[in-house]
This record gives C-alpha cells, structure tokens and sequence, in this order.
C-alpha cells in the first residue's frame, strides 16, 4: 500500500515537473518580423546657359560690309569712322587710339547681326525667365535711351559772307543774347539761316529689330525707338516645367538696328542732328544750331550737356542739345514713353543695356 502511495506521489510530481516545463517553455517563445530600406539621390541638374552676347554699336563701319561695324585701327577706311582723341599721336598704338574713340551712329550705319540674348539647357526643376533692366555696381538702373530730334523747327546760323545792303539785310539775323533776331543794320555781325528742317512729330531715325526664335520658327518685330524694343524683347513669363529643353520653349531674340541712307524728307534731320553733335565738339563757336520759338522769324540757340542722366538717378547718361538757361538734370520725365523733358531738342546718345535672369521656382 506504501509502495501505491510511493508511486502515486513519483507520478504526480512528475505530471508537475512537466507542466511546470511548458509553463516555462512559453514565456522565453516571441514573434519577430523586420524590415529594412535603403536609398540616394544626387542633385537635380540646372545646367542652364543663360547668355547676352554681342555689341550693338562700334567705333568704324565699312561699306564692303553693308556699313557694318568694323574694327577700327589708324588705317581704318571705313565709310563712318570715328575721331579718336588721340589718333593724330604716332606714338600711341592702334589699341590706345582705338580705346579713345566713341562708338558712333549715322545715317546708312547699321548693326545685322546685333546682340543676342539666349536660354538654353535642360534643368531637371521647374524654371522661369525674367528680363530685368541692368544695374551697375551700386545698383542703379540702366533706363536706354534712343537718338531723337524733338519736333520743332530747326536750322544752321551760320557767318554772312556776301555783300549786304540796307535793302536786303532784313534778310540776316543777328545775335542778341542767346536768340537769334532780324537784323537792322549792316553794322550788325549777320548770320544767314541754312540747312532749315521742319519737324511736325519727333523723329528717331534708328530703326530697331527682334528677331525672336523658338524652335526653328524665326519671328521679326520692327521696333520705333528703344522702348519697344524692350516690349518685343518680352520672353513668355510661364514656368518651364522640369525636363524641359528652354531653347526650345524659350529660344533666342537678336536685337538689330539701322539708320536708314536717304530716306525721303529725313535728310534735313540727319543733317540737323549732325550738326548738333559737331556743334557739341567744336572748341569754338562761328556758327550755331538754332531751333524757331514760339515768335515766327525768331530763334532760339541750341546749347548741348553730356553726361546728363537718362532718367532721374539712373546709371546711364547721355548728350543732350536743348534750349533755355539750365539744362535738364534728366533726359527723360516718364520712361514708361520715353517723354522728353521739357527745353530738350534733341538726344544725341543711344543706350541699351538688358539683363536676363533664369530662376529655379516651386
């Protein structure tokens, strides 16, 4: 009976033993799943080419080449060359002479192959082209401006050197101030009006173009002065989306210019406008460019400024012929139009400056 109870105490514990075994047997069981990721990336390519190229005016043209503008050098035999300030010196090379001669414009000039302004590339973001007006160093902005003759009546004063009597010397004009009146007596220092131009609308005698290319398809848009040049020169404002090759969407605009050659009824103002600039350099005054005032029969003496801005605190400047006491301290009072200032006859300098800007944009 003992040995029964014996046994029957060895299978119990060993029944224990066992569950006690599974019990532990599933606390130290667990579930495991995992994951892993692993990735690169470079920079998105730009790689844009965003380029302003070439010179609008030069220094010499040359009619073998359609007076376009050629190099200039002491042996230039350009049909339009311009005085260097130092040419006359032997010492000086043609480097030195050239760097002191202006660029220069006239009538039968002109520029075919002008300044280029391009996008190309094929960036990898979204972009967007903006045409800025240039600024200097100190940030000031380059407003352009354009040869103009402002309407009027114009002439030449220039020295009597025929015989006057009193009969016809009401035919010449004398000096009083800073006019021109009738003279009245042969006594008088006469002036005898030459070279007489009548302008009803102001006159700007370089004749503009763009040629806009998007693809291979070639857009030209004749321009009437500076100002709309810039407006043909507008590139679509539209985002480029990513991937997309911009001299294809974007493409290229040339700016290109000519002052026409014996254009019917312009030759008197070409010849005013180049008697302006002569006058303008001239160490000495014996003869004068005059503009009619509000009298008939009287006139007004052209006076001339340099380096007078384009517009209020611009980084540009120009030449200037105007009437009156003061000269202007602006060549223009609204650039939205090009509006000239008020006593200004003429402008005798050309500008254009653009800047072009392609931005990465969200």
């Amino acid at each position: 009976m003992k040995r029964n109870y014996a046994m029957r105490a060895a299978g119990c514990l060993l029944v224990a033993t066992l569950l006690s075994t599974c019990a532990v047997s599933g606390t130290f069981a667990k579930y495991v799943t995992s994951d892993s990721a692993q990735d690169t990336a470079r920079v998105a390519k730009f790689g844009v080419n965003a380029v302003v190229a070439g010179d609008l005016f030069g220094t010499s043209y040359t009619a073998a080449a359609g007076n376009s503008i050629q190099t200039w050098t002491s042996a230039t035999a350009g049909t339009v060359t311009a005085d260097a300030a130092n040419a006359a010196s032997a010492e000086n090379s043609d480097a030195a002479n050239a760097a002191s001669a202006e660029n220069v414009v006239a009538p039968g000039t002109k520029n075919a192959t002008g300044m280029t302004i391009a996008v190309s590339g094929k960036p990898e973001v979204s972009t967007q082209l903006t045409l800025n007006k240039m600024k200097n160093a100190s940030n000031k902005t380059y407003v352009n401006s354009d040869i103009e003759l402002v309407s009027g009546n114009y002439a030449v004063m220039v020295p009597v050197t025929v015989t006057v009597t009193a009969q016809n010397v009401g035919n010449y004009y004398k000096k009083s101030g800073a006019a021109f009146v009738a003279a009245t007596a042969v006594t008088d220092t006469l002036y005898e009006l030459k070279d007489a131009a009548d302008l009803d609308a102001d006159y700007l005698p370089v004749q503009w173009n763009v040629a806009r290319t998007i693809g291979t398809t070639t857009t030209n848009t004749p321009c009437t002065g500076v100002g709309a040049v810039w407006t043909a020169l507008s590139f679509a404002a539209a985002t480029q989306s990513p991937n997309t090759e911009l001299s294809t969407t974007l493409g290229s605009a040339a700016v290109t210019w000519e002052w026409p050659f014996e254009t019917t009824g312009n030759d008197g103002k070409d010849t005013i406008l180049g008697d302006m600039i002569a006058a303008q350099k001239a160490d000495d005054e014996t003869w004068y460019v005059v503009k009619e005032s509000g009298t008939a029969g009287t006139y007004n003496e052209v006076k001339y400024a340099a380096d007078v801005k384009v517009a209020a605190d611009s980084a540009d400047t120009a030449v200037i012929a105007y009437t009156g006491e003061t000269a202007p301290t602006a060549v223009y009072t609204n650039t939205a139009d090009y509006v000239t200032s008020a006593n200004v006859c003429a402008v005798l300098t050309v500008n254009f400056a653009a800047d072009i800007t392609v931005a990465q944009v969200d």
